[in-house]
């Protein structure tokens, strides 16, 4: 271990890195920011001294170097891994691609930081990520018994696409693998381990290799909450997180609440427990895990049809007696439904699995059918709790799925991840770094600090570099009409119109933000039979009709689009330039009241002696709307305008808060009866709106 001596330099040696003239300065492009340098010293203390630390650090400071290239220097002087957690694909593409290659530029340049220049650095994913070269060989062998002819044929497909691949990614399969062929040759199985697969062949066993010898390990939130939920972290009594005495930084922490509540809860779907009853035996097909080794005759595959069976029984009497006529259902009193025939069901099955496993002549096989007896018996200890609301802390809820509104999911979610976040994270004896650019509340760090369990954390807020009072405009309505309050629906009317114009004005392409699906569709077919749109030649893009990642980039591309979204478009879009030249947010982002879990917390709070509107529902919609109006200005030569069409930023006192959030101080009030008004002849300066729009 390195002294304290040599810990103690880290922060001096950042500032040698990133201050004016420093070391950095010979990477191509590179612009010295106080507020980058500022951070790197936090994070490098934090690293120094084993310390939490809660950073907010405003779009443009580039918080990904400051806290990388600290944490890669104390990952090889300290021999302690640094563990990168982002939730976007995006931002995991920017280290890897960009990032950690212009670190390792400038390490090799620098004489005094030569020996951190070879660092090493892996992604981690999932199993079933990975293909396994020797369930390949066995699903070959054994193709009769497993799938029919077009089954047959994807698996040569990937058979032949296993002789070049260099990774084993099933994001490099294209098309992507039929999900049913794939399970059967993935590495998520108990098969695949370095005994029965050390010869250098499988993937994953690779990439698990590499991953123990990196420096650096990047991976998403996901996958680290669903690890450290399945108890797969280091131990109550070893220092670590992830792995032994590793650094831990958390990027886009503002989601990590919601990741970790969905990470820590329970999810049973009809249509999932069913993929899985039919991989153990398919009664259509007649094949299946238990149709291998031709032993599946000395056995009665009538169990599994039963557990199918009873599984179909047990969601259709759920939806009759609960979704009938509401979408979700919080459920209240224990023993709302009869799991006795399904959980049965499970257990004779789970009995049928450990047989054939004792008596299986191969040990892989053995492994698999042992994986799938696991997950049989954790869907019935799923359904008990759900069905006996088992945890007083957690809240269980039923909800309709799939766009038919047919499946059925049964839920469950910890009311509040505090406690467990301090327990998995912040009491582990290692750096914690938790970032984004949007994790305060007028400024302060409390409330955000509570939701996590990371109270003790130091704190650290800096604002971005960018001229937003010189490059942004916003425009608030002063009388768009409230949602209904039975409904939430907005005035129809009133949001074509005014979401229209808006599009119509600016030159470049908007985002434009709802709350829910309904207005989204709603104003989707306004714009698309929109005259004055159709003269502009502006395409119309809507969430859902192509994937997340292929909207955005038509979008980029465009240069002039519209797109409209809901949730998951609130954060995570990085598109600079005139390609997104306006934000329009239709709504103030409150998450709906009803939904059980929300409505679980705010009771909590309320029990507690706190307003729950002020402690759980303003709190979140103003960091979401943070998020949305973020979208804008993504580097310094950006401009653009902002357009919030709820008027009650201006009636309601808790407006104060979302103008706060807006972070220029060029916020004009217009009428939706007027918004030729909001064109104003001083335009100098931000020149996207068009003044011959509307001619």
């Amino acid at each position: 271990m390195p002294d304290i001596e040599e810990k103690s330099f880290l922060p001096k040696l950042c500032e040698n890195i990133f201050r004016e003239d420093g070391y950095a300065s010979i990477l191509p492009n590179f612009e010295h920011r106080p507020e980058q340098e500022q951070m790197a010293f936090y994070c490098a203390q934090a690293y120094a001294s084993d310390m939490s630390l809660l950073a907010e650090v405003g779009t443009g400071v580039g918080k990904s170097l400051a806290y990388l290239i600290p944490g890669i220097i104390a990952a090889v002087r300290f021999n302690r891994q640094l563990i990168v957690a982002t939730h976007t694909i995006a931002l995991q593409q920017q280290i890897v691609e960009k990032d950690l290659p212009r670190a390792a530029m400038m390490f090799s340049n620098i004489d005094s930081l030569n020996d951190c220049a070879e660092f090493k650095s892996a992604l981690l994913l999932g199993r079933g990520n990975y293909l396994c070269s020797h369930r390949l060989k066995r699903a070959i062998a054994e193709r009769r018994e497993l799938f029919d002819t077009e089954e047959s044929k994807e698996l040569d497909r990937i058979s032949r696409w296993a002789m070049v691949t260099r990774t084993g990614l099933v994001e490099e399969l294209s098309p992507p693998p039929n999900p049913e062929v794939w399970s059967w040759v993935n590495a998520d199985s108990s098969s695949c381990t370095p005994k029965n697969c050390g010869d250098g062949t499988c993937f994953y066993q690779n990439a698990r290799k590499n991953i123990s010898s990196a420096d650096v390990v990047i991976l998403n939130h996901n996958l680290l909450f669903s690890l450290l939920s399945a108890g797969l972290g280091v131990g109550e009594d070893s220092a670590g997180i992830l792995f032994p005495n590793d650094m831990v930084v958390l990027d886009e922490a503002h989601l990590i609440p919601d990741v970790a509540s969905d990470a820590f809860g329970l999810s049973l779907t009809s249509g999932g427990v069913m993929r899985e009853l039919k991989r153990i035996y398919d009664p259509k097909k007649k094949r299946g895990l238990i149709t291998r080794e031709s032993m599946a005759e000395h056995y009665d595959k009538q169990v599994v049809v039963n557990a199918m069976a009873a599984c179909e029984d047990f969601f259709a009497q759920a939806r009759k007696d609960f979704l009938i006529t509401r979408d979700t259902v919080r459920l209240s009193a224990p023993s709302w439904g009869d799991d006795s025939n399904f959980g049965g069901a499970l257990e004779s099955l789970a009995q049928l699995l450990d047989m054939f496993a004792q008596n299986s002549k191969s040990e892989q096989l053995a492994a698999e059918i042992k994986d799938y007896k696991r997950r049989i018996v954790g869907i019935k200890n799923s359904l008990e709790e759900c069905v006996y609301l088992s945890d007083k802390d957690s809240v269980y809820w039923l909800e309709s799925t799939g766009k038919d509104k047919r499946g059925v999911s049964l839920n469950s979610a910890p009311i509040d991840v505090s406690h467990i976040l301090r327990r998995v994270l912040f009491s582990r004896g290692v750096p914690l770094v938790m970032t984004s650019a949007t994790l305060a509340i007028s400024g302060k760090m409390e409330t955000f600090a509570e939701n996590v369990g990371g109270e003790t954390a130091e704190t650290f807020i800096c604002n971005s570099p960018f001229d937003y009072n010189r490059n942004m405009r916003a425009f608030i309505s002063t009388d768009a009409p409230a949602p209904d309050r039975e409904t939430g629906k907005l005035d129809g009317a009133h949001l074509c119109e005014s979401v229209e114009k808006l599009c119509s004005m600016v030159r470049g392409g908007t985002l434009v933000l709802f709350t829910s699906y309904f207005d989204l569709n709603r104003i989707a077919a306004h714009l698309e039979s929109s005259e004055i749109l159709k003269k502009q030649n502006r395409r119309i893009l809507v969430q859902g009709r192509m994937s997340r990642a292929e909207t955005v980039r038509a979008f980029a591309e465009d240069g002039a689009a519209i797109l409209l979204g809901t949730d998951t478009f609130w954060t995570g879009i990085d598109v600079p330039g005139e390609a997104l030249s306006q934000v329009i947010v239709t709504r103030l982002p409150f998450d709906n009241f009803k939904h059980p879990l929300l409505e679980a917390r705010m009771e909590r709070a309320q029990a507690m002696g706190e307003n729950p509107f002020l402690k759980i529902s303003l709190p979140s919609a103003v960091i979401k709307f943070r998020q949305g109006i973020g979208r804008l200005i993504r580097s310094s030569r950006d401009r653009g305008v902002v357009a919030v069409l709820d008027s009650r930023m201006v009636t309601k006192g808790y407006g104060k808060d979302f103008v706060a959030a807006i972070p220029t101080n060029r916020v004009e009030r217009f009428s939706v009866k007027n918004l030729e008004g909001i064109i104003v002849p001083d335009l100098e300066e931000l020149d996207i709106l068009k003044n011959t729009a509307l001619d």
